[in-house]
């Protein structure tokens, strides 16, 4: 597949405000702006420990037989992994427009 580079301008505080951004969602800021322009809602990693408790359950997970206990486990980081992860949802142009501008 033939890559394309997209160039532009902005801001040095938009250049800040972009490098936040993408750093709080663990995303280069190439990928995290790709996301948004493609009209995805990159999230920010959980608040506190979130995401160091996903960690631990899909630990847990690896390493125990399947039980209906494991299935409880499963299913709640599953859950929890997916809407975090996927289900970010899409915004307009101009939500995009009102968050990178600080409102």
């Amino acid at each position: 597949m033939k890559q394309n580079q997209v160039n532009f301008t902005v801001t040095s505080a938009e250049k800040k405000q972009i490098e936040k951004l993408a750093e709080a969602c663990g995303l280069s800021q190439g990928e995290y702006l790709r996301q948004r322009a493609l009209g995805f809602e990159p999230r920010a990693f959980p608040p506190g420990d979130g995401y160091w408790r996903l960690h631990s359950d899909l630990l847990w997970l690896m390493n125990h037989t399947p039980s209906p206990e494991y299935a409880a486990h499963y299913e709640a980081a599953y859950q929890t992994l997916r809407e975090t992860y996927f289900l970010s949802g899409k915004q307009t142009p101009e939500e995009i427009r009102a968050e990178l501008a600080g409102g």
